[in-house]
Parts: C-alpha cells; structure tokens; sequence
C-alpha cells in the first residue's frame, strides 16, 4: 500500500476522456433507442409504419413514472418533446444534433483525449497514472462514435440511396 501522501495523480486529460466517453455513451444509446420517439418525421418512425410508437407503461414502476409526468408535466414526456419537435423545426434539428452527431463528435474526442493521455502518462514515468483511464475512454469513446456514426448512417444517408441497394 502506497500512503496517501504519495500516490501518484490520475492524469486530467484521462479523466476527461472517461468522462466524455460516458457522457457519449448516454446519448448514442438514447438516439439508437428512445430518439425516434421523440422526432416527428424521423425515417425510423416512418419504417414502423406506426403514427404512435410511444408504447404505454405495462409493469407497475412504468405506470409509477407515467402518474408522476402526467402529474408534473401534464402529459407524458415522450408526447409533450413530440408536438414539440412536430411544431418547431428548430427543436427538431437540435435534438437530432444531440442524438445523433454529437454523440459522434463526443466518442470521436474522448477516444483522441485517451489515447493522449496514454501517451503522456508514458512520457511522465512514474509521475503520473490513469492508464484505466485512457483505455476505457478510447474504448467506450470508439464504442459511442461507432454507434452514433451508425444512426448517421441509417437516418441520414440511407433513405438517399438508389433502391438497388436498399431493396
């Protein structure tokens, strides 16, 4: 056991990658799952063939949740961010930003701060540590730009392609 007095630092920029990475992480899962919800006209609503995807709450913690945001909220969140996004097309280009590129951009940095941080962590010798760190933020950084580069791709190029190659 090293004493507390002298323990070495984590290095900044590797907790910052984490902390992107996770941050990336969040809303690469929130636009590859819950954001089609949310955008009105959005090609993966269009490909349920289905005007309400909003499933209603079934398990009793579902209908928990679903009392307390009609209580606040006077409608359930999923509808009130809906008739928003169907409104106001500004709404609707922000969120699809926040859900799908940023998460992109976010992975794509905290990957790059990562491995940064892994090399100046081996430069510094002993000095420094947060090799954990910076393996986790390059791993789930990659995982979220991967994921977030996914939806890009499904959202925003696919519906443009020739039918040859989408039927």
């Amino acid at each position: 056991m090293t004493p507390p007095s002298e323990r070495v630092r984590v290095h900044r920029l590797a907790k910052t990658g984490l902390g992107l990475a996770v941050v990336a992480l969040l809303l690469a899962w929130y636009g590859s799952l819950h954001a089609e919800k949310h955008i009105a006209g959005s090609p993966l609503r269009q490909a349920r063939q289905s005007t309400d995807v909003i499933a209603e709450p079934g398990t009793w913690y579902e209908r928990l949740v679903d009392r307390a945001e009609v209580g606040i909220f006077s409608k359930r969140i999923d509808r009130k961010v809906f008739e928003s996004t169907e409104r106001l097309p500004a709404i609707r280009y922000t969120l699809q930003f926040v859900a799908y590129v940023l998460p992109f951009l976010l992975g794509l940095a905290a990957a790059l701060m990562g491995g940064s941080a892994m090399a100046a962590i081996e430069r510094s010798g002993p000095a420094q540590s947060g090799h954990f760190q910076s393996v986790f933020a390059i791993m789930i950084g990659g995982f979220a730009a991967v994921i977030a580069a996914c939806m890009v791709f499904s959202v925003y190029v696919w519906p443009r392609l020739p039918s040859i190659y989408t039927s």
